[in-house]
């Protein structure tokens, strides 16, 4: 029996891709959202989201088996809790997630042997590739809103974890939509927001930002981390930006932020690789695995301590947001 359960769970693990091409298909088409009101007949699911009566019916039948729907007499279909958490106005919701992994990252890993081989990214990266990226709309849309989702939640679990009572401004740096702002501002009344990213983001980030509330708290800066950083507050914001770039890249944007720091701190969130690593370790391995397709690296804390050195910054601290991500706090050396 064990034996059978083994083979059973590597089943799982090589076919496990039709899953996410099912949710992000389903994301697409909007199945969960047009279901937030109840149960809906298949047929008229189709007609909704303009797709054909037996696809979108098949589309369906493999949500159920994922326990995203329910699947009823008369072919109607409901949502399930868990499955509520695809629809886009969901609080907790993950929808831009499944996009960014049915679109852009599905396409990343499809060359990652490349990468295996050579060490090199496989995928469109780069700052021009970035750049334009963020200037298109509709692909902004999806990987700001899927980066979005996870900020906000680490976001509230950093306002919990770290001391602002001695900051005045907080500057996300590279924060996209900054979400990561969200926490911070809702636990500390006192402190004041900066975003500084790219200029083609500050109608959607702003619009953002009003969604959650903290809209009017928060100043947006255009421009580039790799030419400058605003000495804009005394506490900047850096999440999931170092594992994004090669340590040449890195270095770049960490000596471009000591010069704007001053007597302020960094907060490096990212998630950290531990020496030796096994089943536990499955978050950080995807995301460094992620990141070789385009060029970029999960790091341990050796790792991180050589890296911001090398800036001209020294650790005066490091500790667990979450379960997941740590907090590497530094100032100028």
């Amino acid at each position: 029996m064990e034996a059978q359960a083994d083979r059973d769970a590597l089943i799982a693990m090589i076919t496990g891709c039709w899953k996410t091409r099912v949710i992000g298909e389903a994301v697409r088409l909007g199945i969960f959202d047009r279901l937030q009101d109840g149960p809906a007949d298949a047929d008229v699911l189709a007609g909704a989201v303009g797709g054909n009566a037996d696809g979108v019916m098949r589309l369906l039948r493999a949500l159920a088996v994922l326990g995203l729907v329910r699947h009823e007499p008369g072919n109607r279909f409901a949502l399930t809790p868990q499955g509520a958490l695809l629809r886009r106005d969901a609080p907790d919701s993950l929808n831009g997630l499944a996009g960014h992994w049915a679109t852009r990252m599905w396409a990343s890993f499809a060359g990652i042997g490349e990468s295996f081989e050579t060490g090199e990214a496989s995928a469109p990266s780069g700052r021009e590739h970035f750049a334009e990226q963020q200037a298109d709309p509709a692909a902004s849309d999806i990987f700001n809103r899927a980066m979005a989702e996870g900020s906000l939640r680490v976001g509230r679990a950093l306002a919990g974890a770290y001391d602002f009572s001695t900051c005045r401004t907080v500057m996300d740096v590279g924060g996209g939509y900054g979400a990561l702002l969200v926490g911070p501002l809702e636990a500390h009344t006192h402190l004041t927001g900066k975003l500084f990213d790219l200029q083609s983001l500050a109608e959607p980030a702003l619009a953002y930002l009003a969604e959650q509330g903290v809209g009017g708290r928060v100043d947006y800066l255009g421009g580039s981390f790799f030419e400058a950083v605003p000495a804009a507050a005394d506490c900047l914001l850096l999440k999931f930006i170092l594992h994004d770039w090669g340590d040449a890249n890195s270095l770049v944007i960490l000596r471009n932020i000591a010069a704007a720091l001053g007597e302020g701190r960094l907060l490096v969130i990212e998630r950290i690789v531990p020496e030796t690593v096994g089943p536990a370790d499955e978050d950080v391995i995807r995301g460094d695995l992620t990141m070789l397709t385009v060029g970029g690296k999960e790091r341990t804390e050796a790792e991180y301590r050589a890296l911001l050195s090398a800036a001209g910054l020294r650790i005066t601290g490091i500790k667990a947001v979450d379960r997941t991500f740590s907090l590497i706090e530094a100032r100028v050396a």
